[in-house]
């Protein structure tokens, strides 16, 4: 793969512009980039927003002591806080032929993912029998190997793809972490995203990640926008939108007005259409553009990117349902005397810990680049916070790209990409900030890039890590 094609997402080496690039993304959304589904097909959860949770099997291999109790209460109580539908598998496996027969099962079962806690060396091999099933159905397993310390163990042959292992020593809390993970890949493939754009309504899955786009014709959205009426709910989104902000820089009532308009057509859509994120092709619609709306939706978890791109909402999705955290999708930047790393966009959550967590800073300023007066925001992020970026790219076969940072500075006026919203980071894990790469990534308040790469593992996801160098986060 190439630079240009890792940078731009384009595989060829025309040199188009990303503008260009991201306009011929958009006219491809039905086609190379997803597999199309029937109109009407039912999909499992394509009713209703209310998701089923993950069903995992989990077994003890070898006789049952004192060392896998924390291990399985951690699991159970994990499992009663996701919803997660757990199997323990009674008794323990004790020998191959044990083994065998749970692993015959496994085929019938399909469960979302599996646990095996393995006592000592000597069952080994009745393990190694069901994870080599499980690995063939290419479920997901979290292995607790207590004696993977071992020297006489390969501890290797326990990191491949497909393993998210834990050896002794490890806290309990590597199970929960796990199983969440598991519990993330399921919520995903019942998801429903809208996309908004001037084509006729279709629907395809996006590869991997088995989420549901649904296309959604433009017209829809600017019919509801213009029956809004400002009235008693309009008002109180406008105060939603400007109680908070610490200064309106050249924001009038009508650009509140119209924000608000934005905000209540697009949830009335999200609502009818039971819809979990959505992204719209938003450049060059004036008044309607929706910055304002995507940021409050961020803030609620329901993940709304800009310019029609998929990979980024399929990755501030995947950010929702691992750390319940809104993501901040960006155009980037980089300064090389400070060896920085620049974010910025129009679209920023002001609850970036979570919706329950605090609101940070932020002010109302008018969109960057036309002139119609539009409302956007501008959050101001924590200095020295810890920050991960990342980026997912759905196909076959998905990659990821993962960076660890923190904040340097959250500029009251942006000094670079024009957007509102600009934070500067200092990557703490690339020696050469020149080596960030990729369009519109995800930036997540939080150190998650240990995480994310573990996820990345468990799910075969391939990790491409462009210009890494440090140790794989075990």
């Amino acid at each position: 793969m190439s630079e240009h094609e890792h940078k731009f997402g384009c595989g060829c080496d025309c040199g188009c512009d990303r503008r260009d690039f991201l306009a011929a993304m958009s006219a491809s959304v039905g086609g190379l980039l997803f597999t199309p589904v029937a109109r009407g097909e039912q999909t499992e959860g394509s009713e209703s927003r209310e998701k089923q949770g993950a069903a995992v099997l989990a077994v003890v291999v070898g006789s049952a002591g004192a060392d896998v109790g924390p291990y399985l209460t951690t699991l159970r109580e994990t499992a009663s806080q996701l919803g997660i539908t757990l199997q323990l598998e009674e008794p323990p496996v004790t020998c191959s032929e044990q083994a065998e027969r749970l692993a015959a099962r496994l085929g019938e079962a399909r469960p979302d993912g599996l646990v095996v806690v393995v006592r000592d060396r000597a069952v080994l091999p009745a393990a190694d029998v069901i994870l080599a099933a499980a690995e063939e159905l290419r479920t997901p397993i979290v292995p607790v190997v207590l004696c993977l310390a071992d020297p006489e163990i390969d501890a290797e042959a326990y990191r491949r793809p497909g393993l998210y292992t834990l050896c002794a020593g490890e806290e309990p809390t590597g199970v929960a972490e796990g199983l969440r993970m598991i519990h993330a890949g399921k919520q995903l493939r019942q998801c429903t995203i809208l996309g908004f754009d001037n084509r006729e309504p279709s629907e395809t899955t996006v590869p991997f990640f088995g989420v549901r786009f649904r296309l959604i014709p433009f017209e829809r959205y600017a019919q509801d926008f213009a029956a809004v009426r400002i009235d008693d709910t309009a008002r109180r989104v406008i105060a939603r939108f400007a109680a908070g902000a610490t200064e309106r820089q050249g924001i009038t009532d009508e650009s509140l007005e119209n924000a608000a308009r934005a905000h209540l057509a697009l949830k009335k859509i999200v609502a009818e259409e039971h819809a979990d994120g959505l992204t719209m092709n938003c450049l060059r619609r004036g008044w309607l553009k929706p910055c304002m709306s995507f940021a409050e939706l961020n803030s609620e978890l329901t993940p709304a990117a800009c310019e029609m791109d998929v990979p980024a909402l399929c990755t501030m999705l995947l950010g929702r349902f691992l750390f319940n955290r809104p993501g901040f999708m960006h155009n980037m930047a980089v300064e090389t005397e400070r060896n920085h790393y620049y974010a910025s966009h129009c679209t920023c959550s002001t609850k970036l810990y979570g919706p329950e967590g605090e609101e940070l800073p932020y002010l109302l300023r008018r969109f960057a680049h036309t002139n119609e007066g539009s409302c956007a925001i501008q959050v101001f992020w924590k200095e020295d916070d810890p920050v991960t970026l990342v980026r997912v790219y759905p196909g076959g076969p998905a990659r990821m790209d993962v960076y660890a940072g923190r904040v340097y500075a959250s500029h009251p006026m942006p000094p670079v990409g024009g957007c509102t919203t600009n934070v500067e980071v200092d990557l703490l894990d690339r020696a050469d900030a020149m080596m960030a790469v990729g369009h519109h990534n995800v930036l997540f308040a939080g150190d998650f890039a240990r995480q994310f790469r573990r996820f990345a593992q468990l799910f075969r996801i391939e990790l491409l890590d462009t210009g890494y160098t440090g140790p794989w986060p075990l």
